[in-house]
Formats: C-alpha cells, structure tokens, sequence
C-alpha cells in the first residue's frame, strides 16, 4: 500500500484589502479538518518575480504538525498588487526621515495581515479559533503588531522583528515596545545569537514579563554566518527551532 502525503505545493489564493487584490500561499495538512493554522508573514526581501514565492520548507514542517499554513503577500511585494517598499520608503536606513516613512507603511501593511486573517475566518478547513500569526524580519514586526490588535489570535511567534531598526529607528522601537505592552494573547520571540541586534527579544521578553503576559523567548546558538544569513534562521533553521516551537504551539494554540 502506499502512504498518501499531504501535497507540498500551494494552493494560490487572492483575498483583498484596502482596494488592492493580493495573493497567497495556501497549504493544508492529510487528514481531515478542521485544522489550525498558521500566517506566515514575510520580510521586505519579497521583489515581484521572487523565486522565494510559498516557503514550501516552513509549510513542510507545520503541515507535519498537523497545522495548515497560509503566506501572503502584502501589498507591493511578490506576486501582490502594490507600491514596492523601496519607492515608499527610500530615505537611508538608520536616519529620521526612514523611520518615519517605514513607520507609516508598516501601519497601513499591518492591515493586509489581518486581511490574511479575514479570509480565513469561512474555510471549511480552517479552525478559526486556533490561528496562529508568525513572521520574520519585517513580518516578525507584524506579526507583533497583528497580535496586539486583533483578539482572534490565539498566539504568535516573533522571529527577530524589528532586529535591523531597533538601535537607530526610535519610532519603530517605541512601536514594538507598545505593542508588547498591549498583547493578551501568548507570544514566542525567538532569535540566533549572532542575528544584526538580539536586543529586540531581551527587552521585549522585559516588558512582556513586566505585564505578566504568556511569552517565551529564545535566543539560539549562533546560526551560520552572522548578519544576513543569521537573520534568515527562520526560514532555513527549522530543526533547530522546531522543537521550541512545537512545544510551544501545543501549549497555546
């Protein structure tokens, strides 16, 4: 007899927000449902005509969970309609004038992942009560920000949002330390040791102890190469967050 598996190639789905069609990655576990999930949202290296489209890896691993997995683009990346980030946000990084105009996309893009959410709410395969947000990068960003705006998540995970702006962006830094202060929902912040900055998950685990909040936070042995690759220990580093996070999602979500 042979064993079916769960098929690793998406399903494309288009949902809208604020006017603008966008598009995602849709996949689900073998069994029946219905099943948890998870938003995966992406960084800002997302270009249009990215070969780096689905993250059939993540999927993968989620999928092997038992968790069904969605990755959308947000407006102006990948394969959704939009204004790029590097035309709205082009003064130089670690200046004024960049955390004011980054700051201000990451509002109006916060509300695309909660489109990803809304879209979600009526599929049959979906439990929309065990949906879960989790970014990296910008999308850990989001990811924080999401869950501290929207009570039906039931918990997050950050992998090293905000690791690239916090020492030189105050506004984005003030931020993420709101939002922290704001969650209700369990939260796991989760960084390599050689990541640009691992100062996000320390003072962020901070206030979170501070509020009494559900939280874990880990910062993982180094990781490859430190800066660029390091940072992507999301993406690429799943057997060895994997455990953290599973024990994790089997407590909260």
């Amino acid at each position: 007899m042979i064993k079916k598996e769960p098929s690793h190639s998406p399903q494309t789905i288009n949902f809208s927000s604020q006017g603008k069609n966008l598009t995602g990655y849709f996949y689900v576990p073998a069994g029946t449902g219905p099943f948890p999930c998870i938003v995966d949202n992406h960084g800002s290296q997302l270009p249009k005509g990215s070969a780096d489209l689905s993250h059939p890896q993540t999927a993968a691993f989620f999928q092997a969970l038992g968790y069904a997995y969605l990755f959308p683009h947000r407006a102006g990346y990948g394969e959704s309609e939009g204004i790029p980030l590097y035309e709205e946000v082009s003064a130089q990084r670690g200046t004024s004038s960049h955390d004011d105009q980054l700051s201000e996309r990451l509002e109006r893009e916060n509300q695309d992942v909660i489109a990803a959410l809304d879209w979600l709410q009526d599929k049959d395969s979906i439990d929309s009560t065990r949906i879960a947000v989790m970014g990296s990068s910008l999308g850990g960003i989001h990811a924080l920000l999401a869950l501290s705006r929207d009570k039906r998540w039931k918990c997050g995970l950050d992998f090293s949002g905000g690791a690239s702006q916090w020492k030189d962006h105050t506004k984005i830094r003030n931020i993420l330390q709101q939002a922290a202060a704001d969650l209700t929902k369990p939260v796991f912040l989760i960084q390599p040791e050689n990541d640009f900055n691992t100062a996000p998950t320390k003072e962020l685990a901070k206030i979170l102890y501070l509020h009494d909040i559900p939280h874990r936070a880990t910062i993982f042995p180094a990781w490859g190469v430190a800066g660029g690759e390091a940072h992507r220990f999301c993406a690429n580093g799943q057997q060895i967050w994997g455990p953290e996070a599973k024990d994790f999602l089997e407590e909260f979500l």
